[in-house]
């Protein structure tokens, strides 16, 4: 449930994108683990181990600056998607879905915190296609 926009604000409330955003995000470290203990690749194994780790004190930054601007959010389990042997496909994805979800979020703060959550998608997407 949300308070409604924070004093300041200068958007619309999207804090149900958000939500769904971090759900999405919650979905893609647990798949993402998964894969690292699946892959035979080291340079995956690598790559997808430092995605899981870093992908989760983005989330809090996202969760913590959104709830201080929105009050707190219902964020939803989203089941697995991807193909466990297939982590270039799934994240690639997984991305998608982000974008698609947040695209319409106005906030300054709330974008730069994505931005930093794009870069760690795109920085492993590159790992996992030129290194692996």
């Amino acid at each position: 449930m949300t308070t409604g926009l924070a004093k300041g604000s200068t958007g619309s409330d999207c804090s149900g994108d958000i939500a769904k955003a971090i759900g999405i995000m919650f979905m893609s470290r647990t798949y993402a683990h998964m894969a690292h203990l699946k892959t035979p690749s080291y340079a995956a194994h690598k790559a997808l181990n430092k995605f899981y780790d870093d992908i989760v004190e983005l989330c809090d930054d996202l969760a913590e600056g959104s709830q201080g601007l929105y009050g707190k959010l219902d964020i939803p389990f989203i089941n697995i998607s991807g193909n466990v042997n297939d982590p270039i496909g799934a994240l690639s994805g997984h991305l998608r879905q982000l974008e698609s979800t947040i695209m319409n979020c106005d906030e300054d703060f709330i974008m730069s915190i994505f931005q930093e959550i794009q870069k760690l998608y795109r920085s492993t997407l590159y790992k996992l296609t030129e290194l692996s």
